[in-house]
Order: structure tokens, then C-alpha cells, then sequence
């Protein structure tokens, strides 16, 4: 844990006081110092003269006497005498840790050049003496008495007042003696060095502090012990947290000078106004710690996972990371508490990555700075060959033990999954405090910001859940979107992610989508492009009439005439977008595309159907000239090419067949508007009615073309009729421009009958069409006038239609079915005309054609003598069969004739013999 922080003078974490010289007793001395010679006597003496110098100059002559000694024999200083020479220069440090009673304060300004001497004399023995011994067996660091000397030494030189650098430096330096002499003993020790200095009340040296730490924890937690990392989470970094959590709750928002709050300045460094009270600095401090626990779990949360398998100390410690990060998240405060929130957002969905089945891998993150990597010295270097033999070992043992860490890893994303739960909770009642007060029209900026860093957290973890814990349920061919199990995973992390854009609020004033709406609808296309109905769903929801209307009908701004793209970015448009830019996807199913096609024509049906059974009872009818067509055409072009694919792949029909009928009634209420909406439909829409008419029957299978035959022809009468109507009209009349209706409508005209004409071309409507067209065009004696009327030219326009849609045709008798036609246009005096028919003309092989119909009539020829040849037959085998029939007649008639003269001769002779019987 954490040192209590209440007393700034007291030994760090149970360490011994430097020994004090000015009293032997304590000691444990004689007051007689001149006891008999040794060697390093004069090195004692030189020690202890330094301690009991009152005065500066006095101890930076003998700090400088030490320095040419330390120079020239260092290296023979081992055990007593240089633990004598480390304690000397910690007395020197100026960190005050002699107590209140100490006659001579260290710490104050006079002795600013004696602390820096000092430390350059402890960097010489660092750097030059133990350095080059660091490997060795003989070591100094290898004694414990020793170790802890120098440990002590670079806190007290961390502690000290007189130089911020010197301070920083010093802390560096336990990591760099943790590093040379990486024993578990060391390593603990320095750990609570550090954990100690982290609760300085400087706000750089804590913050150098807890990074040093993090780092060490980094570059040497592969040789971690299962106890060392229970204290180090456990005790050290939780006891850290502890501690910033209490200073926090003590300290206040009153400015502070930048050297922490020192009665005295030593130093001054310049603090934005963001860290400028001693609260704002202490929350910069949490920060680091977090960011630091989120290096942490980044690098070894699987050996950590591990560690559930003998005991699940580490479970209590994950649900006290959770807490942690969730308590920081839901801060509220302004911009002091912005990175705190930041922070705790970014280790909430961290610790859910990482517990995920596919792990953080799966977002494809680049490895960071220490990854197998250790400090040597100041510099990175790859880790030992044993600490990858043990990493190989653990590997392999992970593997025996893979189902059990795949349920301890389970367990630990639920929990992870249900903190992201909590924070929407939280989100919710945040937008109904937000509701609840009708003068709060200004965004939370600090909020907006907090859900930036989520959305895009988010779009991590679905990476790593989409193929597991994410993964949509498998989508089968249905009319409508439907979904069930709302308790699964992807349905509350959509959830989540509706709460966080309502949240972000939506200014209909705003031409721009801020980022987390921009975040949230980049996510819902990913999930939608990996085939997830409920992503549809939801941006099919937040569409809603944005889809297939004009934004410009939806809007409350009273300028009508405004273009669509004035109105700028709109969130609801811009989910509609995003359905239609994911089925370009070729990660989405076909059974997807189809069932998104279906609930899409469903909708438009209810706004736009000719169906009283579709349409929305509780809303009006929408006029036809709001309408919009490129989002819906996008939609069906890759809705029917899935469903011909799964038509052609399948025996079973009968899905499909309902699939069909409904591109069928779509696109029937395309082509057959309302009588009150006919003419503005082919105004304003008649060129996406014929691209939606083309992709339908493209895709559209054979068994089919019998229930759009009727459909096509309706969709041709009834554009016929609208373009004469339109003719009457003298002028426009409000929003109905007649003239424009009229061109529409020989657009959707050209749509049917090449349909037709492609599709059925021997079915009688399009013979009977082309004879009425054609045929009145040429009758009428107007349509030949150059100076024709709206009338005439509108019956030019539907000829020429004719005559292009019968070029498309491959029936080469539909084509010598109205040849006469043709051939009398060409007579005709309007050059449009002249040429439209020559063009057919001259596409059509007539040397083929009468060679085949010449052949035809002699295949016809020969027939018909076979059957009058087989009708003579027949005739004579009657005439045969009649003679035939005469002669057993007639033998019938004699036979019968005999037959009733000896019948009647034998009635009489039987009659005879009764009448003489009787007698």
C-alpha cells in the first residue's frame, strides 16, 4: 500500500534514518571516536566531518574532497564503507527527513550547491562503480544492507527541495538499479520507493514517479512472481490510487504556484490553467496511474489470467479496475476531471477487449514502446533467452489448461461488458436530467468529448467481439427484420451505442454531425456490413421518413425552395446513407441484403403504396414530389441481384415468390401513382421510376414475367393517358409543372414498353400498343405538319419511344409483325420519325427474314398437303367404313327377318299344341 502521506518527514515505507552522526549513542557508538586505526578510517572521518558541518561551504569542500577520492578508489569501496559513503550523501540530499529537531536545515537555499554535489557524487558511484559490476556475482547490490542504502539515498535525493531535475533524476535511477540487480527482493523494494514518491505533493515528481513505476512494472514483469503481482496490483497501485483519491478529497480548487504548494519557491514551472490547484494537479496524477494499469493489462493480461487458475485473488482485483475506471468515467467537474473521464472511459473498454474471446489482437493495435523489451542502463534491449524459454513454457501449460481459462476469461468479459452496461445507465439518466431542464440548449462540450474517446473505444471492441461474443445470428430469409434474444451481447452494445448518440445531441441548426455521431454511424455500418439486422434496424429507425423523403418536406424551415444539400449533413439522412453505402459490403450476406431490401419496400409502401392496408393510419399522405428515390434505388440494385443469386442457388420458392411480389407491388406503385399525385410522380421522378423499372426486370426470373406483364402494361396505358392529359393543361398549376409531367411520363412510357418489349415480346400488348402509336402517328395528319401542336409532338415522342424500345428486342418476329408500319414511316415527313423507323429498318436482316418466313410458308405448304393427302385418306377409309356398314346392315336386317319368321313359326306351332291339349 501506499505510505500514509500525512507526515512528509518520515522514512520512506519502514526504510531506517540515515545515521546520525551528531549523536553516537543512537548509534549504538561509544563517544570516544578514536578508536584504534583502520583502513577506511580517514574515509570515515572525511564521512562524518560532512555530516556534522553547519556550514555549506564547509560540506561542499568536503563533498569535493570525497568526489577525488571516489574518482581514483571506488572501486575498492565495498559493504561498511560505501554504505558510510551512500548515507553521507543522503544526509546531504536536503529531503529533511532528521525531524523537526535537526539544528541544521539542509533543505534550505544556502545548501542548494552541497545537495547537487552530492547527487553528482552518488551518480560517479552509480555509473562508474556499480555499472560495470552489475552482472557479477560480487556485486555490492547483491547485499541487502547495501541495496537498501542506495535505494534510500535516490529517495531521499527524490525527496529533496533544492532542484526539480535532480529530484526527476533520482527517480530514474531506482529503475535502472531495479533493472541491473532484478531480483524479487530488489524489485519489491523499489516498487515501494516509487509507490512512496508517487505521493509527493509535487505534481512532476509524482507524475515521474508513477511512470517510472508503470515502467518498471513493464520492463520486468515477465520475471513476476504470482505473489509479486498480487502486491504490485494489489497493494502498490491500488494504494496509490487510494492515496491520489484521499489528497483529492483534502485538497481544493485554489490556485497553486507550480512547485507544488511549497511555502518557499525553489523553482517555478509554468502550469496551464488547467493545473493550476492542487485538485486539477492530483487528477493529472490519476490519470497517469490509469494510463499506466492500461500498459499493464495491455502487455500481461494473459499470464495474468493465468493466475485465476490457483487462486482468484486476480478477480477481485479486475472488479476493483472496473470500479476504478467506471468512478473516473462518471466524473462530473469541468475541464480538470476531462482527462480523468477519458482515462476511465478508455480502461473500461480496454479491460472488455482484452477479456474478449479474440483479445485485443483482433483490433490490429501496433505494439507499444517496452514490449519485450527491458531498461538497461537507460536504454531498451530485448529481454533475456530465459525469459523466453519461460514464456514458451507458460504457452505450453496455458494450452493444457485452455478450457478453464476460457471460462475464467468469460467470466472476466461479463463483468468488464456489464460496467459498459452501467455507464449507459448512467449516460440515460444523464440525457433525462438534460431534459428535464427546457433552458439547456448548449451541448456539454467536456461530455462530447468523453463520448468521442467511447465511440471510438467501441469500435475497438466490436472489432474484437464480432466473430464471438458479437457475432450477428444467422439471418434467414425473411419479409421484414426480426430479431429476438435482446439480452445478447450485440443487442446491448447497440443499445449503448443509441444512448451515446442521444446524448451527443442532434442541432437540426448544425450542417455538420459532430464526431461521436459521426462515430456512431461509422459503427453502425461496420456492424451492418458484417451482416447484423439489429445495426439495421436501428439505423433504419433513426432514418425513418429521411429515407425516401425530401429533407427539405421534413424540415421546419419555412423556406421550401431551399436544395436538399443546403440543408447540410442531417443525422437522420445520414443513417439512410449509411444502409444503403453497407450493401457494398462483401461481407454482407445475400440473405441479409434481401431481408434489408424487403423492410425497405415496406416502409416505402406505407408512405408511398397504393395499398389502404399498408398505408400509416395516423399520418397524412405524403405528396410525390417530396419524394427521393437514389437511397432506395441503391438498395434494391443490391437486394435483387442477392435474391436472383439465391434464386438460382435454391429449390425452395416460396420466400423467394413473396420477395418477387413485393418488388412487383413497389414498383406497381411507381408506375400506377394516386389519381392525386399522377402528374407530379412523372414531373419530378420519372428518370429514377426508369431505373428502378430496369434493375426490376433485369433480376426479375422467368417464372415472374407473367405478373409483370400486366404491371408493365397498366404502367404504359396509364403514362399515355398522363402525357395527353398533361397537353390540355394551358399552364402550370401551383407545384405541378405539366409540360415536365408530360416528358416524364413518355420516360416511364419507354420504361414499360421496353420492358415489354425485352422481356414478353410476343405477349398482344405490345403489338396492340405499337399498332395504336404507330398507327394513329401516321393517320394523323398533324403529327406530319412540322408546326405541330403539344398533341402531335407528344405522339412524335411516344413513336420514337416505340421505335427505340423495338430495337432492343431480339424477336425478329415481333419485328416483321409491324414491318408495314415501319415501312410506311419511312414515308412520312418528320425527319425524327423517317429516321427512328429506318434505324429498325436497317437492323433487321430482311434477306434472313424472308428466306425464313419463305421457308416457313413452304414448311406450311408441305404440311398442308400431308394433312389434305391424310384428309383424302381419311375420306376414302370413311367411304370404306360407310360400305361396310351398309353391308352388316343389311345381313342385320336379314338375319333379323329370320329370326323373327322361325320365332314366329315357333309360336305357332307352340300354340297349336296348347289348343290341342286343350281339346
Amino acid at each position: 500500500m501506499a505510505p500514509n502521506r500525512e507526515n512528509k518527514n518520515q522514512s520512506p515505507l519502514e526504510v531506517l534514518p540515515i545515521k546520525d552522526t551528531n549523536n553516537p549513542k543512537a548509534n549504538g557508538q561509544s563517544e570516544k571516536i578514536d578508536d584504534p586505526p583502520s583502513k577506511p578510517l580517514l574515509l570515515k572521518v572525511l564521512c562524518q566531518t560532512i555530516q556534522r558541518s553547519t556550514q555549506a561551504d564547509t560540506a561542499e569542500r568536503g563533498l569535493n574532497a570525497l568526489h577525488v577520492v571516489l574518482e581514483g578508489a571506488s572501486h575498492n569501496l565495498a559493504g561498511e564503507n560505501l554504505v558510510t559513503v551512500i548515507d553521507t550523501l543522503s544526509f546531504l540530499s536536503g529531503c529533511d527527513s532528521s525531524g523537526g529537531d535537526e539544528p541544521v536545515h539542509r533543505s534550505a537555499k544556502p545548501w542548494a550547491n552541497v545537495c547537487t554535489l552530492a547527487f553528482q557524487n552518488l551518480k560517479l558511484i552509480l555509473d562508474d562503480f556499480l555499472e560495470p559490476m552489475a552482472s557479477s556475482s560480487e556485486s555490492p547490490l547483491k547485499s541487502t544492507e547495501t541495496r537498501d542504502a542506495i535505494l534510500d539515498c535516490c529517495v531521499a535525493f527524490g525527496r529533496s527541495r533544492h532542484d526539480v531535475n535532480t529530484s526527476l533524476t533520482a527517480t530514474g535511477m531506482l529503475w535502472s538499479l531495479a533493472d541491473r540487480a532484478s531480483s524479487p527482493g530488489t524489485t519489491d523494494v523499489v516498487l515501494s520507493k516509487l509507490a512512496f514518491l508517487a505521493m509527493d505533493d509535487r505534481p512532476e515528481l509524482r507524475n515521474c514517479s508513477v511512470n517510472t513505476l508503470f515502467s518498471c512494472v513493464v520492463g520486468l514483469g515477465d520475471q513476476f512472481t504470482e505473489e509479486q503481482w498480487k502486491k504490485c496490483l494489489s497493494d502498490t497501485i491500488f494504494g496509490i490510487m487510494s492515496g491520489i483519491a484521499c489528497a483529492m478529497d483534502e485538497s481544493d480548487n485554489k490556485k497553486t504556484n507550480g512547485n507544488g504548494g511549497a511555502g518557499e519557491e525553489r523553482y517555478k514551472v509554468a502550469v496551464h490553467h488547467s493545473r493550476d490547484s492542487a485538485r486539477k494537479q492530483w487528477g493529472n496524477t490519476m490519470m497517469n496511474v490509469l494510463r499506466g494499469l492500461e500498459r499493464v493489462l495491455r502487455l500481461f493480461f494473459s499470464r495474468l489470467l493465468e493466475t485465476t487458475l490457483e487462486e482468484p485473488w486476480f478477480l477481485q482485483t479486475w472488479k476493483e479496475i472496473l470500479r476504478v475506471s467506471f468512478d473516473c468515467a462518471v466524473l462530473t467537474g469541468e475541464r480538470e476531471t476531462l482527462d480523468m473521464r477519458l482515462a476511465g472511459v478508455e480502461l473500461m473498454t480496454l479491460c472488455s477487449q482484452l477479456s474478449s474471446k479474440a483479445g485485443i489482437v483482433a483490433t490490429g493495435a501496433s505494439a507499444r514502446v517496452g514490449t519485450n523489451m527491458e531498461v538497461v542502463g537507460g536504454a531498451l534491449r530485448s529481454v533475456r533467452a530465459a525469459v523466453e524459454e519461460k514464456f514458451q513454457k507458460v504457452e505450453k501449460a496455458s494450452v493444457s489448461n485452455q478450457p478453464e481459462l476460457d471460462s475464467s476469461r468469460q467470466e472476466l468479459f461479463e463483468l468488464a461488458f456489464d460496467k459498459l452496461s452501467d455507464f449507459r445507465v448512467h449516460l440515460e439518466h444523464n440525457s433525462e436530467e438534460e431534459n428535464e431542464e427546457p433552458s439547456h440548449f448548449m451541448i456539454d462540450t467536456l461530455l462530447t468529448q468523453v463520448l468521442t474517446k467511447l465511440t471510438g473505444e467501441l469500435a475497438k471492441l466490436y472489432e474484437c467481439c464480432k466473430n464471438y461474443e458479437m457475432q450477428p445470428v444467422h439471418c434467414d430469409l425473411q419479409l421484414d427484420i426480426s430479431v429476438k434474444n435482446n439480452d445478447s451481447c450485440e443487442s446491448r452494445f447497440l443499445h449503448l451505442l443509441l444512448v451515446t448518440a442521444n446524448n451527443a445531441g442532434n442541432d437540426k441548426s448544425s450542417r455538420y454531425l459532430n464526431q461521436v455521431q459521426r462515430g456512431v454511424m461509422s459503427l453502425l455500418q461496420v456492424m451492418a456490413s458484417n451482416s447484423s439486422l439489429r445495426a439495421f434496424d436501428a439505423l433504419a429507425t433513426i432514418a425513418g421518413d429521411y429515407m425516401f423523403v425530401k429533407p427539405r418536406a421534413l424540415s421546419c424551415k419555412s423556406n421550401s425552395d431551399d436544395g436538399d444539400n443546403d440543408f447540410g449533413e442531417i443525422f437522420e439522412l445520414e443513417a439512410a446513407k449509411m444502409i444503403a453505402s453497407s450493401f457494398d459490403s462483401n461481407d454482407l450476406s445475400n440473405e441479409a441484403k434481401v431481408v434489408v431490401m424487403c423492410s425497405v419496400l415496406l416502409q416505402y409502401c406505407k408512405i408511398y403504396g397504393n395499398s389502404d392496408d399498408l398505408k400509416r393510419k395516423d399520418e397524412g399522405q405524403r405528396k410525390t414530389s417530396e419524394a427521393r428515390y437514389d437511397i432506395i434505388t441503391s438498395v434494391i440494385d443490391s437486394g435483387l441481384e442477392a435474391a436472383a443469386n439465391i434464386d438460382s442457388n435454391t429449390d425452395d420458392k416460396v420466400i423467394l415468390d413473396s420477395v418477387w411480389d413485393r418488388i412487383i407491388t413497389t414498383v406497381s406503385s411507381l408506375l400506377l401513382p394516386p389519381v392525386e399525385n399522377r402528374y407530379e410522380g412523372y414531373a419530378h421522378h420519372s428518370k429514377s421510376i426508369l431505373n428502378i423499372v430496369a434493375i426490376a426486370l433485369s433480376h426479375l426470373p422467368a417464372r415472374k414475367l407473367s405478373l409483370a406483364e400486366p404491371m408493365l402494361e397498366n404502367g404504359a396505358n396509364r403514362a399515355v393517358a398522363v402525357a395527353f392529359e398533361c397537353n390540355e393543361k394551358i399552364q402550370d398549376d401551383g407545384d405541378v409543372p405539366y409540360l415536365q409531367a408530360a416528358e416524364g411520363a413518355i420516360h416511364v412510357f419507354l420504361a414499360c414498353f421496353m420492358g415489354l418489349c425485352q422481356k414478353s415480346p410476343t405477349c398482344p400488348a405490345v403489338v396492340n400498343l405499337t399498332n395504336q402509336i404507330l398507327g394513329e402517328t401516321i393517320e394523323s395528319e398533324e403529327a406530319l405538319s412540322e408546326n405541330a401542336g403539344l398533341q402531335a409532338k407528344t405522339r412524335q415522342s411516344l413513336a420514337i419511344a416505340v421505335c427505340e424500345s423495338l430495337r432492343t428486342t431480339t424477336s425478329q418476329d415481333l419485328l416483321v409483325g409491324v414491318f408495314p408500319l415501319l415501312c410506311r414511316m419511312t414515308n412520312v415527313e418528320n425527319d425524327g420519325l423517317r429516321r427512328a423507323a429506318g434505324k429498325i429498318l436497317a437492323s433487321m436482316n430482311l434477306s434472313e427474314a424472308i428466306s425464313r418466313e419463305r421457308q416457313r410458308a413452304e414448311q406450311a405448304d408441305t404440311r398442308a398437303r400431308e394433312i389434305e393427302e391424310e384428309n383424302i385418306a381419311m375420306l376414302e377409309e370413311i367411304e370404306y367404313l360407310q360400305t361396310e356398314n351398309e353391308e352388316l346392315q343389311s345381313q342385320f336386317s336379314w338375319l333379323s327377318s329370320q329370326k323373327a319368321q322361325i320365332l314366329h313359326d315357333k309360336l305357332s306351332e307352340i300354340a297349336n299344341e296348347i289348343n290341342l291339349s286343350g281339346h
